[in-house]
């Protein structure tokens, strides 16, 4: 999976930890849940479904 951001796109795939601060947890579409590491919280991000 990537994921961009306005300076480096990110190739990820579960336990993927970027830049120290999100892991991934699960890659599920339509969802990507992740952690942000220094609140210890999860969120979900909608991705849409694969065809």
């Amino acid at each position: 999976m990537y994921l961009a951001r306005p300076d480096r796109t990110y190739v990820v795939k579960v336990g993927t930890v970027i830049d120290g601060m999100y892991r991934i947890d699960a890659i599920a579409p339509p969802t990507l849940t992740i952690t942000y590491l220094p609140l210890n919280q999860v969120q979900q991000l909608n991705i849409g479904v694969i065809d």
